[in-house]
C-alpha cells in the first residue's frame, strides 16, 4: 500500500508541473504575431555555388511573393521566429576575453526588411532595418532586450559595435541600430535567450524561410508555390505550414507530456485511494472483536475513529514521505520539458501532498465509520 501512495505521489507531483507549464504556454507571448502568416521554406542544395544566382532569386521573390493578391508584408529570414535554438560566439567591442570559451553566446538570424512589418515586431529603440542596408552599407545589427540586459545592463546600446565569432573571427564589427523585445525562441529551457537580427543582404543563406502576411494566408499556398517556380522550377519548397502550427510545433512535447503524465497521475491517485480504503477495510473487518470490546469498555465514537485514522495516517504519511523523494527525482528528470517552471516547485508539492491527504482520509472514512458503528455484543461473538 505505501508502494501504492508513493508512485501516486510521484506521479502527481510530474503531472502538476506538466499542467503548469501547459498553463503557461496558453498564456504564452512569443514576442510576435503569429495570425494569418502562410510559412514555407525554399532554398539551394549545398552543392549550388552560384551564390549570385542565389542572391538574384531571393531579391526577385520577395517582391513577386508581396504581388499576390491580399499580400500585406513578405519577409525572408535563415529561420523562422520560435525555432531558433543554436547559439554563436559573439564579441563586444570595448570588452576582452582571454580564451575563446570567454567569449559569451547569442542566437543569431539573418533577416529581411519585410521580418518587421510580417510580424508586426516594432524598435523599442532606434530603428528596424530597411532596404538601404544593403551588402556594401555600413554592417549593422539589431539587438533584442535580453542581449542588452545581458551585455550593456543600464548603457544605451545603440551606436555599440559587436561581432559574431570569436578571437579569430573575420567577420566585421557590426553596429547596433536598434533593440526590440524578446521573441520566444521555441526552446522551453531558454524561452527569451539573448538574440541579434542581422539584415539578410548583408549575411546571404541558402535556404530560407518566407512568411506572408495577408488574410486566409494559407489559400496563398498554390500562387506561392507557382511564384517560386516561375523564377527557378527547380528549387523545392518545403514544410509550408502557418506560423501559428510552426509555434505548436516547437513546443507539442509539452503538451504531450503533459496530457500522459496527468492520465497516469490521476490512475495513480484512484490506484492509492481504492488500495488504502481496501487496506483500511480488511484491517477493521480483523479488529472487530477488539473494537467491540473497546466500545463495551467505554469508548467513545471519536476514539474508534481515531484508532482507525491513525493506522491510515501512518501508511498514508510513509507513502507520501517517500513519494516526495520520488518526485524531486522525477521533476529534475523532467526540466528540459518544463516551461516557466521550475523543477521544485513548492506549490506543486503542497498541492499534491494536500490532495493525497484528501483522498487519504476520505478512504479512510468509511471503514472508521463502519468500525464505530459496530455492536459490542455482536462483536464479541464473533470469531
Amino acid at each position: 500500500m505505501v508502494f501504492e501512495i508513493a508512485l501516486s505521489c510521484g506521479l502527481l507531483i510530474a503531472s502538476g508541473l506538466m499542467v503548469k507549464s501547459i498553463i503557461k504556454l496558453r498564456t504564452l507571448d512569443p514576442g510576435i504575431t503569429t495570425e494569418n502568416i502562410f510559412t514555407a521554406r525554399v532554398g539551394f542544395p549545398e552543392t549550388h555555388s552560384d551564390t549570385a544566382a542565389q542572391t538574384r532569386f531571393f531579391d526577385a521573390l520577395a517582391p513577386r511573393l508581396a504581388a499576390l493578391p491580399g499580400v500585406q508584408a513578405v519577409s525572408l529570414s535563415s529561420h523562422l521566429p520560435t525555432t531558433c535554438c543554436g547559439g554563436a560566439s559573439v564579441a563586444i567591442e570595448g570588452k576582452q576575453y582571454e580564451k575563446d570559451r570567454d567569449y559569451p553566446t547569442t542566437q543569431s538570424q539573418s533577416v529581411s526588411a519585410g521580418f518587421f512589418p510580417t510580424y508586426r515586431v516594432a524598435a523599442l529603440q532606434g530603428r528596424v532595418f530597411s532596404p538601404d542596408d544593403k551588402a556594401d552599407a555600413v554592417p549593422v545589427v539589431i539587438v533584442n532586450q535580453s542581449f542588452v540586459r545581458k551585455h550593456f545592463a543600464t548603457e544605451n546600446p545603440i551606436g555599440r559595435r559587436i561581432r559574431l565569432g570569436g578571437a579569430k573571427s573575420t567577420q566585421p564589427w557590426r553596429t547596433v541600430v536598434g533593440v526590440i523585445p524578446d521573441i520566444f525562441t521555441g526552446d522551453p529551457s531558454k524561452p527569451h535567450d539573448s538574440g541579434i537580427l542581422i539584415p539578410l543582404t548583408q549575411d546571404p543563406q541558402k535556404f530560407v524561410s518566407i512568411a506572408v502576411r495577408a488574410p486566409n494566408a494559407m489559400s496563398l499556398t498554390p500562387q506561392v508555390r507557382a511564384a517560386v517556380a516561375s523564377l527557378d522550377p527547380d528549387v523545392p519548397i518545403f514544410e509550408v505550414l502557418s506560423m501559428t502550427e510552426t509555434v505548436d510545433r516547437s513546443v507539442w512535447h509539452i503538451r504531450v507530456f503533459g496530457g500522459l503524465f496527468m492520465a497516469f497521475g490521476v490512475a495513480a491517485l484512484l490506484l492509492a485511494a481504492i488500495g488504502l480504503y481496501a487496506v483500511m477495510a480488511f484491517s477493521v473487518s480483523r479488529r472487530v472483536r477488539e473494537v467491540g470490546i473497546r466500545i463495551a469498555l467505554g469508548a467513545r465514537t471519536a476514539d474508534v475513529l481515531r484508532l482507525v485514522f491513525r493506522q491510515g495516517i501512518i501508511q498514508l504519511a510513509i507513502g507520501m514521505t517517500l513519494g516526495l523523494g520520488l518526485g524531486a527525482v522525477v521533476s529534475q528528470g523532467l526540466a528540459a520539458v518544463l516551461f516557466e517552471v521550475q523543477p521544485r516547485d513548492p506549490a506543486t508539492f503542497a498541492g499534491v501532498v494536500s490532495l493525497l491527504t484528501i483522498a487519504g482520509l476520505l478512504a479512510c472514512y468509511i471503514p472508521a465509520r463502519r468500525a464505530a458503528k459496530v455492536d459490542p455484543l455482536s462483536a464479541m461473538r464473533a470469531e
